[in-house]
């Protein structure tokens, strides 16, 4: 009887436990910048000239990584990642570099972004990594919520950058 009980238990406890996938996340464990963006601006692949930027209609979420840092995830790929354009023979598809994604990492007291990692690692197991380029605003407008964030991948093997992002992430709302 009594492994009965304690089996009961444990069945009450898991039930209990369990996170549906559309449950928002408690409170408290999502950063003030985790929200719905939609991005702008310009992406140039120094490399390969067919890789250009897609459009300004893809959505995103910046989902937390930390306090103090998120992760910028495609809600058209589901995973970290950037569409890009392939316009290579004139003919446009959606595509993005495999094993490069955003981390992005903030700054509160002075609304900046301090610096951008690959989310495959730096370098990925494709030799991309993110490199925050200081030339950019980089910062949080705290009136709008928008982002502006200027950055580079590298790729081993390519001298000099491969690709340069000057991105606004205009936000949409919480998600």
């Amino acid at each position: 009887m009594r492994n009965l009980i304690l089996f009961a238990g444990v069945l009450v406890l898991v039930g209990a436990c369990k996170k549906k996938k559309d449950d928002p996340a408690p409170s408290g464990t999502r950063n003030q910048w985790d929200a719905r963006y939609r991005i702008e601006g310009t992406m140039t692949d120094h490399s390969n000239p067919a890789f250009g930027w897609m459009n300004n209609t893809y959505e995103y979420t910046l989902q937390t990584s930390s306090p103090t840092s998120d992760s910028l995830v495609s809600n058209t790929l589901t995973f970290p990642g950037i569409v890009i354009g392939n316009t290579g023979a004139g003919i446009t598809n959606a595509t993005y570099y495999s094993k490069f994604g955003l981390i992005m990492n903030f700054d509160a007291a002075t609304n900046k972004v301090t610096s951008v990692t690959n989310y495959y690692g730096q370098p990925s197991s494709t030799g991309r990594s993110a490199v925050l380029d200081p030339t950019g605003v980089n910062s949080i407008d705290p009136a709008t919520r928008n982002i502006r964030v200027k950055f580079f991948m590298d790729e081993t093997g390519i001298t000099g950058h491969r690709a340069t992002f000057d991105l606004t992430l205009v936000y949409l709302g919480a998600r």
